[in-house]
């Protein structure tokens, strides 16, 4: 049964207490401290997601058990009106992008091994794109309880991700805003993954909006691409990890051996504050939340990286 089916079985729901808040939280948890262990192995499995591929990423796996916490009930709505109304909404904001050199992005990223951490990227127009991470690990480099902080790094060039293609900040600028053209090109795209097209182009929204630097257009033509995706539901009324309140929308693609990709996100301006990947457990094997972005002048100094063949330390990854 999904949250909208609940919704219209249980009637109104009041609007939770102080008291109520607490005992979710309590619930949630007990079931963040038990889950890590569960999960290892299927992040383990996981293919590369945005910058995944050159570090390890952490954090302690939370579970799904958002109905801890009383749902409160909005106007009842399907997936693609929500999708649609936040297309209207990108349309509408300014385009902060226009002209910058580095797009500065705040956020908190989780993956079950290590623990939460935070992570700040600067994403190049012409000049190499920097991150920094703070990645919990042991002396040899592997998932462990002893906190370092990775030093800003080059990744080579300026580059946003779809579909798990580096696209550069010019080639952004050049997709199409006509949401029939640009969902023409990411379902081309999608078809060189080998995987379901209806499951990457999902996966393609969420990696085109969640970081990069599209400009409100290209965000609108988007939203209205993901508003024509089969099979994806309306959760409802969410607060991401941040406390922000949201409406969250979800594709299950569990049947096609993946996850349940939801996406947390602010119809009024289009804004994507968090993605989630869930697994059949229903617990939490990958988050991202966006704590804040905009337009920068300049960068960190690019300094070696903690490990690998180019650090100082020689140490391995």
């Amino acid at each position: 049964m999904n949250l909208d089916t609940l919704a219209k079985t249980a009637g109104d729901v009041a609007d939770p207490t102080t008291e109520s808040l607490l005992a979710g939280r309590r619930q949630l948890d007990q079931a963040i401290a038990g889950a890590g262990a569960r999960v290892a192995a299927v992040r383990r499995n996981r293919r590369p997601r945005r910058w995944g591929a050159s570090i390890l990423a952490g954090a302690a796996a939370v579970t799904a058990a958002l109905i801890a916490v009383p749902l409160v009930v909005a106007t009842p709505a399907s997936a693609e009106s929500v999708l649609l109304a936040a297309a209207e909404g990108a349309g509408e904001q300014v385009d902060e992008a226009a002209g910058a050199e580095y797009w500065h992005v705040v956020s908190e990223v989780e993956y079950p091994e290590t623990g939460e951490f935070p992570r700040e990227v600067w994403l190049g127009r012409t000049a190499d794109s920097i991150i920094i991470d703070g990645i919990p690990v042991t002396d040899d480099g592997a998932p462990g309880e002893q906190v370092r902080t990775i030093q800003p790094e080059s990744f080579g060039g300026p580059a946003v991700f779809i579909s798990n293609q580096q696209i550069t900040w010019d080639e952004l600028e050049a997709l199409p805003t006509d949401a029939g053209e640009l969902g023409s090109y990411l379902r081309q795209v999608a078809q060189t993954s080998g995987g379901d097209v209806d499951d990457v182009l999902w996966e393609s929204i969420g990696e085109l909006l969640l970081e990069s630097p599209a400009s409100p257009s290209l965000r609108r033509a988007a939203w209205n691409v993901a508003a024509s995706i089969p099979d994806v539901e309306l959760l409802g009324d969410m607060t991401d990890a941040a406390g922000r309140p949201g409406v969250a929308v979800e594709r299950d693609q569990l049947e096609d051996n993946w996850y349940r990709e939801l996406y947390i996100l602010d119809p009024s301006d289009g804004t994507l504050l968090e993605a989630q990947s869930i697994d059949a457990d229903g617990t939490v094997v990958w988050r991202t939340t966006l704590i804040e972005q905009g337009p920068a002048d300049t960068a960190p100094e690019a300094q070696p990286p903690f490990c690998g063949p180019d650090s100082v330390s020689g140490e391995s990854c």
